[in-house]
C-alpha cells in the first residue's frame, strides 16, 4: 500500500501481506493506541 518497509526483506520474500506479517512478529510497527471517553468496565478481548 505504499508504505515503506521497517524491515530488510529476505530475498524470496515480495507477498506484502507476508512482509507486514515478519514486521508485526518482530515488533518493528510504530502503531499507539489510545482510547478517549469513557471507561469500558469488563474483559478486554
Amino acid at each position: 500500500m505504499g508504505a515503506p518497509l521497517l524491515i530488510k526483506p529476505p530475498e524470496d520474500l515480495v507477498d506484502p501481506v507476508q512482509l507486514a506479517i515478519l514486521e508485526f512478529e518482530k515488533g518493528v510497527i510504530p502503531i499507539t493506541v489510545r482510547r478517549r471517553g469513557k471507561l469500558i468496565k469488563g474483559p478486554v478481548v
